[in-house]
């Protein structure tokens, strides 16, 4: 019997990209870095690919390795820095690499070079984000020129210009994400002043938050990350809205026991109970994305269709919830969040977090059924 699981919905993915199609009428990245946030990157993929995916992106190189070992098919852009000296691995699996600025580039070049062959970059334009990119925060045309020399470099096959928006989720700063937008038109204007063929590349800009918030920014293709998985990326859930949440975190109760009024519960005594109580221990803790910060914040599970708080501190392979006057025995399956229980948005707004780092929490004992 497994101890903890979660279940992917592959119809929730497949209903999120549908959507993002939808709604930009462009064709649509699939971020699945950090093991597609947690709901796990290769069958992610697969189920994606066959749902029309036209991209997908990964974090590093050997995200993008991966998929392809699993005959993902369709393009791959790294989002972060790769070491030069995989140069050859990454056209031998046919990666995209981005290329962040000038120098960067030249390394790039330069380890093709000894191979005689090319690589395909992408160019990131810092527009506001303040990370990666070649900064264009104010004057377009020095970053047009590092575009143009970037292109000419011979062993690299400029292929694609994107930028990334730092506030695209928060409407009070709606302003911030106009002058980003600005920015990066403003390095494309610059690009064609100076007889660059802007048409050559694929231009992407607009991230979850713009599919959602944000239809103003349309290029050639979007980047559908955080919402794919059903989460909105200003945090809050939406009960009737239109995104599918594709995770369910389960557990098993693993012994039911009744305990006296004033027994302290699980480590540092943090929880004492105020009266005779029935208590459940349940086989997932912080080592399973049940995090620890939860601890006595008023989370609740779904036992046998009724819901129960937690108690006491989350410990790494087990938590506790108060049972009382719930029919429950060992064994029995546990909603721990997601679908049927407590919203992913809620959990992570409890401990402060964002809803995709939660996921992202889960470790490799934890095992995915696809549904």
């Amino acid at each position: 019997m497994i101890r903890a699981w979660a279940e992917i919905d592959t119809k929730a993915l497949e209903h999120n990209l549908a959507l993002a199609k939808e709604r930009s009428k462009r064709q649509v990245m699939c971020v699945i870095k950090g093991d597609a946030h947690g709901h796990g990157a290769v069958e992610c993929a697969k189920t994606l690919e066959k749902a029309g995916a036209d991209a997908f992106g990964v974090a590093c190189f050997s995200e993008g390795a991966e998929l392809r070992e699993s005959r993902i098919r369709k393009p791959i852009l790294i989002l972060g820095y790769t070491d030069p000296t995989l140069v050859l691995q990454m056209i031998n699996k046919d990666l995209v690499q981005s290329a962040f600025d000038l120098d960067y580039a030249k390394e790039l070049n330069e380890a093709a070079r000894r191979f005689n062959c090319k690589l395909k970059v992408h160019v990131k334009i810092d527009t506001g984000m303040t990370r990666t990119g070649i900064f264009a925060q104010g004057d377009p045309d020095k970053a047009a020129d590092e575009v143009i020399a970037i292109s000419k470099l011979p062993n690299l096959d400029l292929c694609g210009i994107f930028t990334h928006f730092a506030s695209a989720d928060m409407p009070e700063k709606d302003d911030f994400t106009a002058w980003q937008l600005a920015n990066f038109d403003n390095v494309l204007k610059a690009l064609k002043n100076k007889g660059f063929d802007t048409d050559t590349l694929v231009k992407h800009a607009g991230n979850s938050a713009c599919i959602m918030y944000h239809p103003e920014v349309q290029y050639d293709m979007v980047r559908e990350g955080v919402m794919m998985y059903g989460f909105y990326p200003n945090g809050v859930w939406e009960e009737d809205g239109p995104l599918q949440q594709a995770l369910t975190l389960c557990s098993r109760v693993a012994q039911v026991k009744e305990i006296p009024a004033g027994t302290a519960v699980s480590y540092g005594c943090t929880f004492v109970s105020e009266k005779p109580m029935k208590i459940a221990v349940i086989s997932a803790g912080y080592a399973d994305a049940y995090p620890r910060s939860l601890s006595n914040k008023g989370a609740w599970a779904v036992i046998n269709g009724e819901k129960c708080r937690q108690i006491g501190r989350v410990c790494m392979d087990m938590c506790l919830f108060d049972v009382t006057g719930v029919d429950v025995k060992r064994g029995d399956k546990v909603i721990l969040y997601g679908r049927g229980g407590m919203p992913i948005d809620e959990v992570a707004a409890l401990i402060g977090t964002i809803n995709c780092e939660l996921t992202s929490l889960l470790t490799n004992r934890v095992e995915r059924i696809y549904l």
